[in-house]
């Protein structure tokens, strides 16, 4: 697990494989302070590029732009499935009309 950002608003990253499938999931707080380094973090977990990934977002308590922009990029590279997310994670997907690059998945 990584903690990322300052101390009041700490976002963690952890990850599993499930069938050869990443799965990241991100706690937290998904923001402009924290986005860097995530990508970083995520970036070493799909490596050379797997054939998909899931974000598992049922812990994020927050994501501005920055979130989204991570999202995007990782699902330029792969397709993407985000799983679990929050209800304000969820709104801003479907908000945003990035359900067909960011799909949701109960």
């Amino acid at each position: 697990m990584a903690k990322l950002g300052d101390d009041d608003k700490t976002a963690t990253v952890t990850s599993s494989w499930e069938g050869g499938v990443p799965v990241i999931r991100i706690a937290g707080e998904l923001d402009l302070a924290s986005a860097g380094d995530i990508h970083q973090s995520v970036k070493a977990i799909i490596g050379d590029g797997p054939e998909r990934v899931v974000f598992d977002l049922s812990m994020l308590e927050f994501m501005d732009s920055s979130g989204i922009s991570l999202l995007l990029a990782v699902a330029e590279r792969v397709p993407v499935e985000i799983r679990d997310a929050s209800p304000i994670v969820r709104q801003l997907i479907e908000m945003t009309g990035l359900v067909d690059t960011l799909p949701l998945t109960p």
